[in-house]
């Protein structure tokens, strides 16, 4: 066979397998196809139910329907079932063994048909959260909560009912039935209680609704108020789920809040202190931790608004972090929902009658000193709540720069430091300006607005100069002279990338302005430089940087080592420029005079006399203190300089001097010189 013929056959076949493919795919797109039938017009006309039943194969949710009932009851049987006065529905009980092919059982549910049972039993069972319609059949499922915590009430119907024949006939049924269910159970728990003692499958039978639960989570007591119990099993193991509730504040009213606490399971018997949570009853000084909780309770009730506190203690997160603060916080309840948890609008408490909803809800906003001093007055008449209050307080930790959860117990009062602005060595004329600038900036701002409304109206002071000569002390003097909590920022907190930061200085100076705070911005150079077309990344900083600034309305106070370096658009917005020189040997000595001073101070007594002859600690005289002064430090290093000495003395027993003074000078700053002369003499 030549090579011409092979490709001619092949040729014949792809040709024939073409026209095959296309007669079947003709044939596929007629029998695909069938003609729409017309609907039955008579469909859904006869006046007929049909009912259909699930038939063999059926499950839930796929069921295979058919026309033949299931086995019913018959009607006169029927009847009889539902004349009978309780109905009892019993298992096979897992929790026993099998013996001998006999299974044991165990009550799994209880109707209570009986119209007097159910409207005697309405208003008892009411008192543990479980309600009855009278004209229905009451229904109890395992472990039948209602019935074991009302045992005693029920039982007691028994004396009060004398005339209804048939009444005690039904209630003799009911108690015979409960005696069965709970007498071995309630005996085995009287011994129990008596021995302080609890069993993980009855643990649910020591916390009745309504009943007080002591937490025992090591890092403060509390007291919580039970409303329901469950066992559950999942992936975190089985636990007896106690779900309770407790008092806080809601940023408008104190009101009950949920909790979920919880017992992990246990085998055999334990001493019921030794559980995380369990009933008051049981703690070892009932009165005492009432007594503790409620004076707790109305320390809480003075922190509805916004307080500046110093705090030492831990402090949580909303993920339970803890973080260990020590320093200035800031009590702020709503700054904690708007700012942290991000919530603009929360509910209004409907009053009593009124069904009408709101459609917009509540801005959150701080509440009034008269509405605070209401919710005070309110919670003081509900005494016995107090000990259910919440200790953590929401608020800010200035030091650490994060929102947590306070413990009220751990909250002091802040004690100012009015010590610091006269500590400060600077020209009293311009210390006394900016005080006065910033002790009055509410009443001014507003007289010396921008043309534009909202522009202009804060109070920017720039403090240039080289390291160690103040700056930072002098917005830490002010801020505390006029009793406002100060905002301590770096650069570096900010970040340096253009598409995050107008959103972080606007959340510092939303919140710096609702708290009427002082800012401090160290080393803001980066956001003051002058801007150049070399560097268009620095230049998209400043430009955000000023323009949130064109918009503040607080105070804030920028320092920097480099102020020749200051954009000309950054000095017009300036509002006081301080320049802090090198300090001079007058203010040297001023300040070498004042740390050394202190030092009498802290030996912890008031008579001057007593301190001078404490190991470690003399007054200096002028000679020595002008000695000292010689040496070319700034304020920081003559502060290192003076502790190092106070601490070598102390261990020492050594009496401070000059020399010694100057030992620690030559560690803590070896590059220092000593001046030969004294300046300006």
């Amino acid at each position: 066979m030549t090579i011409k013929s092979i490709f001619r056959r092949a040729a014949d076949s792809t040709s024939n397998a073409q026209a095959f493919i296309s007669e079947k795919l003709d044939d596929l797109s007629i029998t695909s196809s069938p003609p729409l039938q017309e609907k039955d017009p008579n469909f859904g006309t006869a006046p007929i139910i049909k009912t259909l039943y699930p038939g063999k194969g059926s499950s839930e949710g796929c069921y295979n329907w058919v026309e033949t009932p299931p086995k019913q009851l018959k009607e006169k049987t029927a009847r009889a079932y539902d004349r009978v006065a309780i109905k009892i529905y019993k298992i096979r009980d897992p929790d026993r063994d099998t013996i001998a092919g006999r299974s044991p059982l165990k009550t799994h549910a209880i109707d209570i048909q009986s119209p007097l049972l159910v409207a005697a039993l309405k208003p008892i069972v009411e008192e543990v959260g479980f309600y009855l319609d009278e004209n229905d059949v009451a229904k109890f499922a395992e472990p039948f909560k209602p019935l074991f915590f009302c045992y005693d009430k029920i039982l007691a119907l028994r004396e009060q009912v004398s005339r209804d024949v048939v009444f005690k006939e039904h209630l003799e049924l009911l108690t015979q039935l409960m005696t069965d269910l709970f007498g071995d159970m309630r005996k085995k728990l009287r011994s129990l209680r008596q021995s302080k003692l609890i069993n993980f499958s009855l643990a649910w039978t020591y916390f009745p609704k309504g009943a007080t639960l002591f937490a025992n989570s090591g890092d403060c007591e509390r007291l919580f108020r039970v409303l329901d119990t469950a066992y559950v099993c999942d992936a975190d193991g089985k636990r007896l789920e106690l779900m309770c509730e407790r008092m806080v504040f809601t940023g408008m009213t104190f009101d009950w809040k949920n909790a979920v606490l919880s017992i992990p399971a246990f085998g055999g018997n334990r001493p019921i202190t030794d559980l995380p949570n369990y009933p008051l009853e049981f703690h070892a000084d009932v009165q005492g931790l009432k007594k503790r909780l409620t004076v707790r309770g109305k320390k809480v009730l003075d922190y509805q608004g916004l307080e500046y506190r110093e705090y030492t203690g831990t402090g949580v997160d909303d993920k339970c972090k803890k973080y260990n603060v020590t320093g200035r916080v800031l009590v702020d309840f709503h700054g904690y929902a708007k700012h942290h948890l991000g919530l603009q609008r929360i509910e209004k408490p409907s009053k009593k009658g009124d069904t009408s909803t709101s459609e917009e809800g509540a801005y959150i906003k701080p509440l009034s000193d008269t509405e605070q001093q209401a919710n005070k007055t309110a919670m003081l008449k509900r005494s016995k709540d107090l000990i259910f209050m919440s200790p953590m307080l929401s608020g800010f930790a200035m030091k650490d720069k994060v929102w947590l959860k306070f413990y009220v117990d751990d909250i002091k009062p802040l004690q100012w430091n009015d010590e610091a602005y006269d500590h400060l060595v600077y020209p009293e004329a311009q210390k006394d300006l900016v005080l006065t600038f910033v002790e009055n900036h509410q009443r001014t701002k507003a007289g010396l607005d921008d043309v534009i409304v909202g522009k202009g109206q804060g109070l920017v002071s720039l403090l240039s100069g080289p390291p160690g000569t103040g700056k930072t002390l002098l917005a830490e003097a002010v801020a505390d002279r006029t009793r406002r909590p100060l905002y301590y920022l770096h650069a570096e907190e900010l970040g340096t990338k253009a598409d995050a930061l107008g959103e972080k200085v606007k959340k510092v100076f939303e919140m710096a302005t609702e708290w009427n705070a002082v800012i401090l911005l160290d080393e803001a150079d980066v956001f003051m430089a002058e801007r150049s077309y070399a560097d268009i990344a620095r230049n998209e900083l400043v430009s955000i940087f000023l323009r949130e600034l064109e918009y503040f309305k607080g105070i804030i106070f920028l320092t920097t080592n480099l102020s020749s370096t200051i954009d000309l658009a950054f000095r017009s917005r300036v509002n006081i420029h301080l320049f802090f020189s090198p300090l001079s040997f007058p203010y040297r000595t001023q300040l070498w005079r004042k740390f050394l001073d202190r030092l009498l101070l802290e030996s912890e007594t008031e008579n001057p006399a007593a301190a001078s002859t404490a190991p470690g600690f003399r007054r200096l005289e002028t000679a020595e203190i002008e000695q000292l002064a010689a040496w070319e430090l700034n304020g920081r290093e003559i502060k290192n300089a003076v502790k190092t000495a106070r601490s070598w003395c102390l261990c020492k027993g050594y009496q401070i001097s000059a020399e010694r003074v100057e030992s620690a000078i030559q560690v803590t700053a070896p590059m220092a010189k000593r001046i030969g002369e004294v300046e300006g003499s």
